[in-house]
């Protein structure tokens, strides 16, 4: 077996959870799929 035969870690967060992101603040809505006020800073601004 050689080093190219092992497993690659890509480790990260998946891109998926953009939407989840509020894009004042940053902060990660945990408990929506669609977040639409964010429990941080009250913005409804979410996504890319």
């Amino acid at each position: 077996m050689s080093e190219f035969d092992l497993p690659v870690d890509n480790g990260g967060d998946p891109a998926c959870w953009l939407q989840r992101v509020c894009r004042n603040c940053g902060a990660l809505a945990e408990d929506e799929e669609q977040p639409t006020v964010c429990s941080r800073c009250g913005s409804t601004e979410f996504g890319d």
